[in-house]
């Protein structure tokens, strides 16, 4: 798996920047796309996807461990739909 400063070392050398300064743009870009995210606002990046909430209903679900029914709440769950560009490679 490739973590955030995998990408910032890539970036960082790339952009001719530190990899600090690279991670710290990283984190605040994903910082502010969950912000505007929850202000129930969507999110595009042109050619990698839309970031936005999705409700979720009430549901009745099984515990596998005991088999008792259960109560599952509503939810607005973060959803990410990747763009034709990101799906297809």
């Amino acid at each position: 798996m490739v973590g955030i400063s995998e990408i910032a070392k890539n970036v960082a050398g790339k952009a001719k920047v530190s990899q600090k300064a690279a991670e710290n743009v990283l984190r605040e870009a994903l910082r502010d796309i969950v912000k505007n995210v929850d202000k129930g606002k969507k999110v595009r990046l042109a050619g990698f996807g839309i970031f936005s909430r999705k409700k979720t209903k009430a549901r009745k679900a099984k515990n596998p461990r005991t088999k008792a029914i259960i109560n599952v709440p509503a939810k607005n769950k973060f959803h990410f739909s990747a763009s034709s560009n990101v799906k297809y490679k």
